[in-house]
């Protein structure tokens, strides 16, 4: 059995990437994509992954048409191209994330018998309380929709036989097939009208249902309305009510273990990929010209203002002033003689020692603890698991192997660490949990280094000091990519964090928007 989603997608730059992870998680084999004029870097997102993944992919001719008459033209393209080759097409949106209650799509189609197509009712996921973009999958932010009786959720989707389809695909919500059409739960379904795509009853989402994140934030829906069509202004368009209605973040939404850990290990995939088409463009990139561009994206040479005097007292005790003033100057004494780099542990402000716990961060005593990796002269740090299984902090969308940080020198000779491209840092509470978004660092975003000497670290570790260490600029970045290799791929991202603004900004260029928020 194969199986394919045609999506026709526009300026997704940010959010593709997780889809497509969600849906290869769950199974899918094929990606059919019209990407429709989108103005952001979605094409270079999209063509970044097709090496390692089934990706059919055509950007749409500009025109005015309306957006789904757009959108038609495009499944009615996909069946004629690819209807041959699959036994299943799904007509899915890039919002839009399929939820078989833990079932991969192959075993889950076996259990429909000799149906034609299946219609999954909407399950519309309000803003959840955001107001800005929160970072990462929607899947693991949104974590409640909208109640079953709700009007917009007898809204579907459907995926269905092409060798069965009736004619042309006139519309965006259901498709006309000869034999049975039925719904997640593999029951006749009862359509609201003759021509379907909105069901007769509220559903119950037995079998399955697709998870709807139509408007999201409300800094989404603002995007939104910048190309909204005038008739999709009416105050009853979903994507107006689903943001005004309460009802919908009223259910706590959850997704089998399985999805999630397969997600996860997909977007480690997509990042080791993206690794390597990075190192390819940056390979294919003359020295010379590299570094000369680099310097055009330097910031201009103005006068800097850095203000000198002593705090007042009620400034410190109110906590206005900053632990520190500039990142770097960390474990100068401990730097043996010759020696480029070393490791330490990490304990938070309340002596608790930072590690990974099934694949989380966590202070628990049973974690096992992360090892930093600091280099001479660096103003940087890698944490990294002992054997470099992978690890995430909740809030930051990274996906990398390790995780890397700017290190900040505070005046009681504790540190402080902020995300590279947030600036935000990261600090912990007295009951051990955390936030990666503090704007600036107090006491509980400060942490102790305990160092180790390199014959003290695993090999693993060894591993990935001996190459970061030999990376402090953008030559040095240039000459890791001529030797990266399948284990020292995932090493990329964390070498990118640690060069200077200029000079990330021009790889950024180079590899046109490619580093997404999951890589740096």
């Amino acid at each position: 059995m194969k199986t394919a989603i045609c999506l026709v997608v526009k300026d997704e730059e940010s959010e593709i990437a997780y889809w497509i992870a969600w849906h290869k998680a769950l199974g899918f084999d094929s990606f059919i994509i019209y990407n429709d004029f989108s103005d952001d870097n979605t094409e270079s997102v999209i063509l970044s992954l097709m090496d390692s993944i089934d990706i059919r992919y055509a950007r749409n001719a500009v025109n005015r048409d309306l957006h789904n008459i757009r959108q038609v033209r495009a499944y009615n393209d996909a069946v004629t191209r690819y209807g041959s080759e699959f036994d299943w097409i799904a007509f899915f949106d890039a919002d839009e994330y399929l939820d078989l209650d833990g079932q991969d799509i192959g075993t889950y189609l076996q259990g429909v018998g000799d149906a034609s197509l299946v219609a999954f009712n909407w399950s519309c996921v309000g803003p959840n309380g955001f107001v800005s973009r929160p970072a990462g999958a929607p899947v693991l932010n949104y974590t409640r929709h909208g109640t079953p009786d709700l009007y917009w959720n007898r809204h579907t989707k459907v995926i269905f036989r092409p060798s069965r389809l009736i004619g042309e695909i006139s519309q965006v919500h259901n498709v006309y097939v000869s034999g049975d059409s039925v719904d997640a739960a593999g029951r006749p379904i009862v359509w609201a009208s003759k021509f379907g795509g909105f069901t007769e009853s509220a559903p119950d989402w037995q079998g399955g249902k697709l998870v709807h994140y139509q408007s999201r934030s409300l800094e989404h829906y603002v995007k939104r309305d910048r190309h909204l069509e005038e008739v999709r202004r009416d105050a009853g368009d979903p994507l107006h009510t689903v943001v005004n209605k309460s009802e919908y973040n009223a259910v706590e939404t959850s997704f089998a273990e399985s999805y999630i850990s397969g997600f996860l290990a997909w977007m480690q995939r997509i990042a080791s990929q993206q690794a390597e088409v990075i190192a390819r463009v940056i390979r294919g990139t003359p020295s010379a010209f590299l570094l000369q561009f680099a310097g055009m994206m330097g910031a201009p040479d103005v006068p800097v203002f850095r203000p000198s005097y002593r705090p007042l007292e009620h400034e410190i005790r109110s906590n206005w002033i900053s632990f520190h003033e500039s990142s770097g100057g960390i474990l100068k004494s401990a730097l043996q003689d010759g020696d480029q780099w070393i490791g330490f542990y990490l304990d938070d402000h309340f002596g608790r020692r930072l590690g990974a716990l099934q694949g989380k961060l966590s202070v628990d005593d049973s974690a096992e603890g992360l090892i930093g990796i600091f280099s001479r002269g660096s103003r940087y740090v890698h944490l990294f698991t002992a054997d470099g299984t992978p690890w995430q902090i909740k809030g930051d969308p990274r996906i990398t192997q390790g995780l890397t940080f700017e290190a900040w020198q505070n005046s009681d000779g504790t540190v402080s660490l902020s995300h590279p491209r947030t600036n935000r840092y990261l600090g912990f509470l007295p009951n051990g949990t955390y936030s990666a978004h503090k704007i600036r660092a107090l006491a509980w975003e400060s942490f102790t280094l305990r160092t180790l000497t390199q014959a003290e670290c695993p090999a693993f570790i060894k591993g990935a000091a001996s190459y970061l260490s030999g990376i402090s600029n953008l030559e040095d970045f240039r000459r890791g990519c001529e030797k990266l290799d399948r284990s020292t791929a995932p090493l990329l991202f964390n070498a990118y964090a640690t060069l200077d603004e200029a000079s990330r900004k021009s790889v950024a260029l180079l590899v046109k928007g490619i580093l997404g928020e999951h890589l740096f």
